[in-house]
């Protein structure tokens, strides 16, 4: 048996236990099949990407990727034969044929992986299943398969957005005897800050954007109409989400998602936006992960991406981050820009007890 991944993330902080699941629980876990071509990818990528280089702009279209980077016809059939042999048979593919999302019994996970054992977390009214122990495949998979997901990752939290500026902003409220004053951000200052006009607005009709929500983090239409009614009187805006892609709710909006959707559409103005909801609803599953397996099936997509979502980078295995590096590279060929937020913390820390504090990188922000 080959160990996969080297070692397991604690449960944080929040989560707690709440037993081990019955047999014939459901589970959706993602397979990430081993690529062909990703030396050949990264040189492609810069190639494109280089004005200097007369391949300069010359995207590939996702079936052009599938054919470059698919798996082997040996990963492919050495896989299935392995899944179909457990009686794993309810399977999807994505176009670039790199992932296979499986839907299976708890009893079948653990057969399958062995060393695995899936147990219950509940945070509020949150619930997750995970396997606290390490997995294994079996040693002729492991040239196969670059990690399952839906094992161990635990989603990233949010810190939750100060309101202090807004009790400095009441009304008789001083700080060091001064004017009361706020620290509110509204798009105005930040157009300014960036020395944008009325003018700087999309004006060409193949101008698109995207952000990407996670975990139930929704917006409404009706705020985002509001918002703009308030804020965008000063330049041409739309009012309006052109595209979502995947569920989005109808209870309470999120504060992260109506800030995400408000501000890529105010300093992007007047450009079509969709918002790629991720809501990890399943409850093995990774909303991150379903967000890259979106990206490698679908052969339109906006040109920009926006996401506010990291990850500790010493809680992840060096085989998810270097298959989530190939990802990227895979929508750099295909013309794709994807922006990521650097974090609420700046550099970070991690704490160590009794020994020297170290800077915690967040991923992919990282990259």
């Amino acid at each position: 048996m080959a160990p996969r991944p080297g070692r397991v993330t604690p449960v944080p902080p929040g989560w707690t236990h709440a037993g081990r699941i019955s047999p014939g629980h459901d589970l959706q876990l993602t397979f990430a099949l081993r690529q062909r071509g990703t030396a050949r990818l990264a040189q492609l990528v810069h190639a494109v990407s280089d004005p200097r280089s007369p391949r300069y702009g010359q995207h590939l279209s996702l079936e052009q990727l599938r054919d470059l980077i698919r798996p082997s016809s040996a990963t492919l059939m050495t896989v299935l034969k392995w899944l179909q042999g457990h009686g794993v048979e309810n399977c999807s593919s994505v176009t670039t044929l790199d992932f296979l999302e499986c839907r299976m019994p708890a009893s079948t996970a653990e057969r399958l992986l062995p060393g695995a054992e899936f147990h219950r977390y509940v945070k509020g009214q949150r619930s997750l299943v995970r396997s606290p122990l390490p997995y294994a495949v079996p040693e002729e998979l492991a040239e196969h398969v670059d990690f399952v997901g839906g094992l161990h990752r635990f989603p990233a939290e949010r810190t939750a957005v100060s309101r202090a500026w807004a009790r400095d902003a009441e009304p008789g409220r001083r700080r060091g005897g001064g004017a009361a004053f706020h620290l509110g951000v509204m798009p105005s200052v930040l157009r300014k800050r960036y020395n944008m006009t009325g003018g700087d607005v999309g004006l060409l009709p193949n101008n698109s954007q995207a952000c990407a929500q996670f975990l139930e983090q929704y917006f409404h239409q009706a705020d985002l109409a509001e918002f703009m009614q308030l804020f965008g009187s000063s330049f041409a805006h739309r009012s309006r989400v052109d595209r979502v892609v995947g569920h989005q709710g109808t209870g309470k909006a999120g504060l992260e998602a109506s800030l995400d959707v408000e501000y890529i559409m105010s300093s992007g103005a007047n450009i079509s936006t969709w918002v790629f909801s991720n809501a990890g609803r399943h409850e093995s599953q990774e909303p991150f992960l379903a967000w890259l397996l979106l990206l490698s099936n679908m052969s339109s997509l906006p040109w920009v991406h926006s996401v506010s979502y990291g990850d500790d980078e010493d809680s992840l295995s060096l085989a998810y981050l270097e298959r989530v590096n190939v990802e990227f590279m895979k929508a750099a060929a295909r013309g794709l820009t994807v922006l990521f937020a650097s974090g609420d913390d700046g550099a970070g820390c991690r704490r160590v007890s009794g020994g020297n504090h170290t800077f915690r990188p967040s991923f992919p922000a990282s990259r």
